[in-house]
């Protein structure tokens, strides 16, 4: 290690020390920078004290950061050191104290081996075996060139075993860049090359060269070195200082992508089925191949704490992190179509961070999107440790058990020292064993905003992945708002999807906290007073290093039309002075650190309300209709009473009942084949139950049920039940209301039928006592109504249930279904005769989706087609529309509308 200090310069100067010190390292290194600094009491300015720089007290960085290239200098160090509020990485002896001076920087540099061109290392089966890396053998240190070679020999028929000629070729001219002299000894004793030098062998040889490394336990890839050089890309593998060939890194790392769409799967198994059969729909459905009853997920952690019979904890995950964004408008007046016009954009410039666990709170503020979100994923990372941290230690007993139980070996717990032979990694989103379930369930962290879906997420998306990245990513969306974003280590989730829609962020803490109970509004300290900061004020970021109080009209609003009281200003005036601030950026950073505070506390609050019905909020919905959902559930199941399965008294089926059931099939024409002997071998192994309720059976409530309702009492089609069951069963299939795999063809045909509803409104102009209406009436009064029950209108009518079925269309259809013989849905062509059309000119009666063709005049109308060709930049194009019309053509009709229809004088054709 080596270190270097600087004491008595100005954080600007340092800066530039700091990108010499570290250019004129010539191999790998890992940094950490260290603060030396002076505190002055708030109480005297005599009474200072002084802290030498040393990683004890303060470093910049949480742990070195490690420089695999040039790039790595300006990027990991120089950038994120400048963008940094230093002040914030101090430690203060106590509260009295405030920073006086940042008066020295020490350097600390570690030294790394990670060379390559170990010719000598032993590489893993999982490695060796792997089709998409060359191995080079025998490489003599000269691993890396042979990968160059390999890259740029042009020949169908390379063999990894036959390039010496084209390795020294490479060889020979990177002597000749050097000025060095080639010679066969030189060749045969050369030292491997450090990572750090690939920078100068990327130029000479014009590729950029990027760095991966391989865990060998799970396989997963992980790039330590990327290029930004605009060459050709080479993208090799490191293992114990030896370089292999990467021929496909996607497929390294498991992507398995379609060429046609796009879509990347985790293994070339399902890249093949859906290469055969999906690739080309826009909308993939599945059915279960058996008919079940739906029941939402159960919690994962309650799940496996009742299997494992772990009694020492609750399912809930106790800790999680908030955030909030501020965002400056920043002026454009950019015209965006025809009539809108872009007056701001909205550009972040601070974000705080808050967490249950520790109750801190941190506020980023920079003027680079991008590095804001960098400081702050960065930060959320460092808290999302210590609160996994916090879990495992909750649940110690549990992995524990789950090992235990199932004979694992090579499990790795964090935390948990359960000694060498357990050392495993599962990945995000593949299929889990008990332990892979629940180290997801501890590893992901609830971060949870406050209409972040709507605003924050779209305010940060285009950079949040850049910066969170893109493998192991999920994401629930709901246009325009993002419901949940999730990756192995955090689940992004918003508040406002928990709560009634048009819930504003005041209105939440009043309901969860009750709201400020300060005597003054005016000098509230609580947390839960009112924020204030000019928003429409902010128009650049330098704005916020202005020293004085924004004056009191800089708080209006034009957007919402509003002003602030006189009431309001004095708060801002009082805060200002009582928090000491020398700038709009304190006053930015008090105002968005009080939208997190409370924030914590609102959340522990409601959930409170979940944990009554033994839901814990973060894990089992990502809204209030989820939640609902399992709180239903959970009440219809749990109000359900199983009976005892105990065998009841052995009896014989009574032989009269015979005849009752030979007359029942006679007179519905089905098959009748069913014997005593069968019945009483049934009776037996039902234990004398019936067979799906198990109440005890006795001769006198005895039934033969049908398992098929079309089939007759034969042998194979019965099940012995109670006469209640069977009679309330009638004419319902065993397997229920389900729609499976043998309805998917009725499924399509109702989903291709399902039209919407029109939306329409009547905007006809009206005046009282003078528009005449109804023959010549005139209007004395007007009234407007909005029909805004329609769906509980038609809940409230005859549904459909039991299992769906097909039946072609008879002679004598229609008449039954006048006579309400027939229930269902009928498929036919529909007109309405010409002598009506006046009568339904005001609401046609059918709605269908078509193609509306409008470049087509006979199809829209002269007038409508006249102003399209009018619009020249912003033509309509051809799309499917929802109309109303006078007739169609193999629609599916519901027999109550069908009849409807038929009664006001419609005809079926």
């Amino acid at each position: 290690m080596e270190s270097h200090l600087y004491e008595s310069v100005e954080p600007s100067v340092f800066y530039d020390k700091l990108e010499n010190v570290l250019s004129t390292q010539s191999s790998a290194f890992k940094v950490n920078v260290a603060l030396g600094y002076e505190l002055v009491s708030k109480t005297g300015p005599d009474d200072t004290r002084y802290f030498y720089p040393n990683l004890a007290n303060t470093y910049v960085f949480n742990k070195p950061v490690a420089i695999n290239s040039k790039a790595d200098i300006q990027k990991k160090v120089i950038s994120e050191i400048r963008s940094m509020e230093l002040a914030d990485k101090l430690n203060y002896s106590s509260s009295g104290y405030t920073l006086k001076a940042i008066t020295a920087f020490k350097i600390f540099i570690y030294h790394r081996d990670h060379t390559l061109g170990d010719s000598e290392a032993v590489i893993p089966k999982i490695i060796r075996e792997n089709k998409h890396v060359i191995n080079f053998p025998k490489t003599n240190n000269k691993c890396v060139f042979h990968c160059i070679a390999w890259h740029t020999f042009q020949s169908p028929k390379k063999d990894p075993r036959r390039i010496q000629a084209q390795v020294k070729e490479a060889f020979k001219r990177y002597c000749s860049f050097k000025g060095v002299k080639y010679s066969l000894s030189l060749f045969r004793s050369f030292k491997p090359i450090d990572l750090l030098q690939l920078d100068e062998v990327e130029d000479f040889f014009q590729l950029v060269i990027n760095v991966y490394k391989m865990d060998v336990v799970s396989g997963n890839v992980e790039c330590i070195r990327r290029s930004d050089k605009g060459y050709e890309a080479m993208d090799i593998l490191s293992y114990e200082n030896h370089a292999l060939y990467i021929k496909n890194t996607d497929m390294l790392q498991s992507k398995y992508q379609c060429p046609k769409c796009e879509m990347v799967f985790v293994s070339a198994e399902k890249l093949k089925n859906h290469k055969k059969n999906q690739c080309e729909l826009v909308n993939i459905e599945s059915f279960p191949t058996e008919p079940t009853i739906y029941k939402p997920a159960h919690n994962t952690i309650r799940s496996l704490l009742t299997k494992y019979s772990i009694k020492d904890a609750d399912q809930y995950i106790d800790h999680f992190i908030v955030y909030d964004f501020e965002a400056i408008l920043k002026p454009t007046a950019t015209q965006h179509g025809e009539n809108t016009v872009f007056t701001n954009e909205h550009i972040p410039v601070s974000v705080s961070v808050a967490d249950s666990l520790t109750e801190e709170v941190r506020c980023f503020v920079n003027d680079d999107p991008k590095m804001l979100l960098t400081d702050m994923f960065k930060y959320i990372g460092d808290v999302s440790v210590k609160i996994q941290q916090y879990n495992v230690n909750k649940y110690k007993s549990l992995p524990q058990k789950i090992i235990n139980a199932h004979g694992l070996t090579g499990m790795e717990i964090p935390g948990v020292n359960l000694g060498k032979t357990y050392k495993i990694s599962l990945g995000f989103g593949k299929q889990k064993s008990d332990y892979g379930k629940l180290k997801q369930q501890l590893d992901q962290v609830p971060v949870f905003g406050f209409n972040s879906g709507r605003y924050d997420i779209n305010l940060i998306k285009s950079d949040l992945f850049a910066v969170i990245g893109t493998d192991n990513i999920k994401s629930v969306i709901k246009n325009p708002s993002y419901m949940c974003i999730a990756t192995s280590d955090i689940k992004m989730l918003d508040i406002s999807n928990y709560v009634p829609a048009g819930t504003s962020y005041d209105k939440y803490l009043t309901t969860c906290l009750g709201g400020c109970k300060c005597d003054g509004k005016i000098r509230c300290v609580c947390g839960l007073g009112k924020g204030l900061f000019p928003y429409e004020y902010i128009t650049a970021f330098n704005v916020l290093n202005q020293t004085t109080i924004p004056p009191k009209s800089a708080f209006d609003s034009k957007l919402r039309g509003t002003s602030i009281t006189g009431d309001d200003y004095k708060r801002v005036k009082f805060v200002w002075d009582y928090y000491e601030m020398k700038s709009i950026k304190d006053l930015l950073i008090w105002h968005n650190n009080l939208d997190v505070v409370p924030f914590i506390k609102a959340i522990k609050a409601q959930r409170e309300l979940f944990k009554r019905f033994d839901l814990d909020m973060f894990a089992d919905g990502v809204s209030l209709p989820g939640l609902s959902e399992k709180v239903m559930y959970q009440t219809c199941f749990n109000n359900l009473q199983y009976t005892d399965k105990k065998p009841a008294n052995a009896f014989q089926f009574p032989a009269k009942r015979m005849g009752s059931y030979k007359s029942q099939d006679a007179k519905s024409k089905r098959e009748f084949g069913m014997t005593l002997e069968h019945l009483d071998t049934l009776l037996q192994k039902q234990k004398y139950l019936y067979g799906l309720c198990y109440w005890q059976l006795t001769a006198d409530t005895a039934s033969a049920d049908h398992i098929n309702n079309n089939l007759g009492h034969i042998d194979g089609n019965i099940l012995i039940s109670c006469v209640k069951c069977n009679t309330a069963r009638k004419d319902m299939s065993l397997k229920g209301f389900h729609i499976d795999k043998e309805e998917k063809d009725i499924y399509a045909k109702m989903k291709a039928n399902i039209a919407g509803g029109p939306s329409i409104i009547f905007n006809r102009y009206a005046k009282r006592n003078e528009t005449k209406i109804r023959g010549g009436k005139v209007c004395k009064k007007i009234i407007g109504y909005d029909a805004n029950a329609l769906y509980l209108w038609a809940l409230g009518n005859e549904m459909p249930c039991g299992r769906l079925t097909t039946v072609e269309a008879y002679d004598g259809i229609i008449d039954d279904i006048k006579a309400d013989k027939v229930f269902g849905f009928l498929e036919c062509d529909i007109r309405t005769p010409g002598h009506l059309k006046d009568y339904f000119s005001e609401m046609t009666p059918i709605f269908k989706n078509v193609l509306i063709d409008c470049t087509d005049e006979s199809v829209i109308g002269k007038y409508m087609f006249d102003y399209n060709q009018s619009r020249t930049p912003n033509r309509s194009k051809p799309a499917r529309k929802l109309i109303g019309s006078y007739f169609s053509e193999k629609i599916l009709i519901y027999t109550p509308l069908l009849k409807w229809y038929l009664c006001h004088g419609m005809e079926i054709t």
